[in-house]
């Protein structure tokens, strides 16, 4: 009984204490653990971030911001995450209110910030962000290198130059048959003119799954559209489905001269990080099952276009002579670099790096060759004659077999955005190309058409 009421007395008192403030936590105390559980937070949000979880950073990110909406650390993540998905005028808010809330927040801030308003086109603002940056690393020549500060400083200066004199072209969104609000890239025509391949993300994937290994968004398949002979128009793209697609990554290269389908197909536990496929056609017009290209006519060089490195993009020439490939695999002159094989009187020739007058120490990411094997198209982030990110480029075969230096096509093809997958009509005089323009567009990258019959 004594024990009870002792107990009883000591719970009043403490009531009372806190009551009057004696015994409760003070609001510094509390400022403390709310910003620990806040800090834990945002590095989760960036744990996230860095394995390509962009939305579920995002929510993250917003769950601190719920709390603390200045929260420096959360603004700059969501930042990251909408210049990653694209949504560049978010990243810009983002970013603005983080820097402006804490100058330091992250040591790649001014960089962050350049590429933002290169991105939007505000090209004098990028420099001096870009100029900012290049002042934190102190000359620090190794670190400005990696950084490629430099090249976008050069870009931005291309960019405005550009801008000022556009080409004589004529851009088209394709159209809402072959587009949707899913990103849609990779555009393939066949030799005839008549079918067109591409690559897409959409909800309708086979297997319906997303890559959880790395942006979650769907995994990409295989679509085709074929031209009407009445109306002259593409008829609303399918997924091919069949044996072409499976629940993981695969996606549109272009056509063999025999009409067989190029194909890139990224399958766990089958592919390296990325191979070229082909598939044949049979009489009943059903797509086979594809095969490492090659496989049949030389397996030993089909082994050497496929390594166990990424390969991501292939074209052929009309008389099947001559493959170009893009591949990561090491001893390139860059990340992503275009080699060559070649047939000759006794076989294929072993895979060739076409060498620095296409190739950079960056990105060569898509690559077309035109049918008489003359004009060499290609994607790449690694030029300073660049508008930004990556651009198209054309180069031609000199008389010694070598390709010429690589030109810019110019604005408006080529923009402060994304031109990264390109094909060319069979005539030459029109542009297929996945880009992320303004101009009529659906969402995402879609597919627009560019009449060049005019360019010089």
């Amino acid at each position: 009984m004594k024990t009870l009421l002792l107990l009883i007395t000591i719970t009043f008192t403490s009531i009372s204490l806190l009551a009057n403030g004696y015994l409760a936590i003070d609001d510094t105390a509390k400022n403390k653990i709310q910003n620990i559980k806040l800090q834990f937070k945002v590095a989760e949000g960036t744990t996230q971030f860095y394995s390509y979880n962009y939305r579920g950073a995002l929510n993250t990110f917003r769950e601190v911001l719920s709390i603390d909406e200045h929260n420096a650390g959360a603004n700059y993540g969501i930042a990251q995450c909408q210049y990653a998905l694209g949504k560049v005028s978010l990243a810009e808010e983002y970013a603005d209110k983080a820097y402006k809330t804490k100058p330091n927040v992250d040591k790649g801030v001014l960089l962050l910030l350049g590429n933002i308003e290169h991105r939007l086109a505000n090209l004098d603002k990028a420099i001096s962000y870009f100029e900012g940056y290049k002042k934190t690393l102190k000359g620090n020549k190794n670190r400005i290198l990696e950084s490629d500060v430099d090249l976008y400083i050069a870009q931005c200066k291309y960019a405005q130059q550009e801008m000022k004199t556009p080409k004589n072209v004529t851009v088209k969104n394709i159209g809402d048959k072959i587009n949707s609000a899913a990103p849609e890239f990779a555009p393939c025509i066949s030799q005839d003119g008549k079918t067109l391949l591409f690559t897409s993300r959409r909800s309708d994937t086979k297997g319906g799954q997303v890559d959880k290994n790395f942006d979650f968004q769907y995994y990409t398949d295989v679509y085709m559209s074929t031209l009407d002979s009445v109306t002259g128009q593409w008829t609303k793209g399918k997924n091919v489905g069949g044996k072409i697609n499976t629940d993981f990554h695969d996606g549109a290269l272009g056509f063999m001269p025999n009409g067989s389908m190029l194909i890139y197909r990224n399958i766990m536990k089958v592919t390296g990080s990325g191979d070229i496929y082909v598939s044949k056609k049979s009489k009943s017009g059903r797509w086979g099952n594809p095969k490492p290209l090659l496989e049949k006519e030389d397996k030993k060089i089909s082994n050497k276009i496929n390594s166990s490195y990424f390969e991501s993009s292939a074209s052929v020439t009309a008389d099947g002579k001559a493959i170009y490939f893009v591949s990561e695999r090491p001893g390139g002159l860059g990340r992503a670099d275009i080699y060559e094989v070649v047939k000759t009187k006794t076989g294929w020739a072993e895979p060739k790096n076409i060498g620095e007058n296409i190739n950079t120490p960056n990105d060569e990411k898509c690559v077309f060759v035109s049918l008489d094997g003359t004009k060499l198209y290609f994607s790449s982030n690694g030029y300073k004659n660049s508008l930004g990110s990556y651009d198209i480029y054309l180069s031609e075969k000199q008389e010694d077999g070598t390709w010429g230096e690589a030109k810019n096509l110019g604005y408006p093809i080529n923009t402060v955005k994304e031109e990264k997958t390109v094909s060319v009509s069979p005539d030459g005089k029109t542009l297929y190309i996945s880009a992320y323009y303004d101009k009529d567009n659906l969402g995402s990258a879609d597919i627009y058409t560019i009449d060049i019959s005019n360019l010089k």
